[in-house]
């Protein structure tokens, strides 16, 4: 019995040392450029779709530490506060602000910009620095 009991406590402390060098790596957010989309046509599925892989094709440039797009969600609890109605979230992380500046200049941005423009009504830049 000592001997399963030993086996499963040092398991257990083998899975945790696994499993926290992949929790303590965080990214550090020096830059957050933060970009909603409005769709402009929001119940056209093919367009709305063909924004969002321009989108997701653009988050893999390297120089962008890390990429988040997503959908809104809106809860009961801050229905009052919370914006709802863009089609896409953006997040997009970068080392420095000049790295940022990189990105906006880059040819497969601008690229970007010139193939998907006629697909959104709106758009509104946030940018922050720590």
């Amino acid at each position: 019995m000592s001997t399963r009991r030993n086996f499963l406590q040092k398991s257990g402390l083998m899975a945790s040392a696994a499993i926290l060098p992949i929790t303590s790596q965080r990214t550090e957010m020096k830059f957050i450029h933060h970009v909603l989309f409005w769709a402009k046509n929001p119940g056209n599925a093919a367009e709305v779709s063909q924004l969002k892989n321009a989108i997701l094709e653009l988050g893999k440039l390297p120089l962008i530490q890390n990429v988040h797009v997503g959908s809104p969600v809106v809860t009961d609890f801050d229905k009052p506060v919370t914006e709802g109605s863009y089609s896409f979230s953006v997040v997009m992380i970068f080392e420095s602000a000049e790295k940022e500046k990189e990105y906006l200049y880059h040819p497969l941005h601008k690229k970007f910009i010139d193939e998907n423009k006629h697909l959104w009504g709106k758009v509104q830049v946030i940018d922050s620095i720590a």
